[in-house]
């Protein structure tokens, strides 16, 4: 029996600040902007808008692996993510529901076992359902007044 060593690879984000309303997003050579606060109507996702829209992408990405190694022919994929948040003093999102729409002219017997497959096979979505440990660790800088 042999023993297969799983591989870790480092994923790695950057968040600046732009102003009270907005931030970057940095990863790898591209960029984009989020909202930092509901008060204030903008043209960008907010941070939890952007976890759930990981999920989906994360699943897109995941059936076009699939569909392509099978090769069973998937024209597109479209990824609805809901979920609820919880208020209060240590907010939450709960009840996380995720509808998936593959269009396809193959037989839906060929198309069924990859969109099945998908529900336990993605980084985001494992990471998600597990839960995982968060380290935050804090530096302060000095600015002059």
């Amino acid at each position: 029996m042999s023993t297969q060593t799983a591989e870790k690879k480092l994923i790695q984000t950057n968040v600046k600040q732009n102003d009270v309303f907005t931030a970057e997003i940095r990863a790898r050579d591209w960029a984009t902007n989020i909202a930092t606060t509901s008060q204030k109507p903008l043209g960008a996702p907010l941070p939890t808008e952007l976890l759930l829209s990981a999920l989906g992408g994360c699943m897109i990405a995941g059936i076009n692996r699939e569909a392509q190694a099978r090769g069973v022919p998937v024209d597109d994929i479209e990824v609805d993510v809901k979920a609820v948040r919880h208020g209060g003093p240590s907010p939450v999102l709960d009840d996380m529901q995720v509808h998936v729409i593959a269009y396809s002219n193959a037989p839906a017997e060929q198309v069924r076992p990859i969109l099945e497959a998908l529900s336990s096979n993605g980084t985001v979505t494992n990471t998600l359902k597990r839960g995982m440990s968060v380290t935050i660790t804090y530096d302060i800088v000095a600015t002059e007044k």
